[in-house]
């Protein structure tokens, strides 16, 4: 009889999220900071917000046409767990067209 092997696994050290990405006008935020429309900047899922507490985490958002990377500073009431709601500037540099409104991404902390 062998004696069991050890078996050594490896993990990502990214996971990648799935969720949609929205756009807001930012302002105060739950960071206790204000920001402006212009700025690469992010609101997470209250949920996600309240259990990292990601104040000032950046992450990197890919949708089909590009990626960009923004600074998390608020929490977002109505999104679902994964979602992210990005400030116009942002969401314009992934996307294009803010009509466009809410798209399905992959995100990731950075």
């Amino acid at each position: 009889m062998f004696p069991p092997k050890l078996l050594l696994l490896s993990l990502p050290t990214a996971f990648a999220f799935s969720g949609d990405m929205t756009w807001y006008n930012p302002g105060l935020g739950a960071c206790q900071n204000t920001n402006y429309d212009w700025e690469p900047v992010a609101a997470v899922s209250a949920a996600l917000f309240d259990t990292e507490q990601p104040c000032g985490r950046r992450i990197r958002i890919t949708s089909a046409l590009s990626s960009v990377e923004v600074t998390v500073v608020d929490r977002c009431e109505r999104c679902a767990y994964f979602d992210v709601d990005l400030s116009p500037s942002a969401f314009q540099q992934s996307i294009g067209d803010l009509g466009i409104g809410r798209q399905m991404v992959t995100w990731e902390w950075l």
